[in-house]
């Protein structure tokens, strides 16, 4: 990345995703899929049409992450 280019972060996750795997799609801007199991969440992708999704597992509802620099 350089000086002028700026990082965005995806939109929060909302609730009823915790704990689930989630695709969301390329630019990830929107959640196409979501489930109990990557391979399930996959094969949702493909049938929702997204080509390169991208993949994460959700935090429980009950984890908070804390962080500094």
């Amino acid at each position: 990345m350089t000086d002028n280019q700026t990082f965005e972060r995806p939109p929060a996750v909302p609730i009823e995703y915790a704990g689930r795997w989630i695709a969301w799609n390329e630019s990830q801007t929107k959640i196409v899929a979501a489930g109990e199991t990557l391979p399930q969440v996959r094969e949702a992708a493909r049938q929702a049409g997204e080509s390169e999704p991208v993949f994460a597992k959700a935090p429980r509802a009950n984890v908070r992450f804390v962080g500094g620099r």
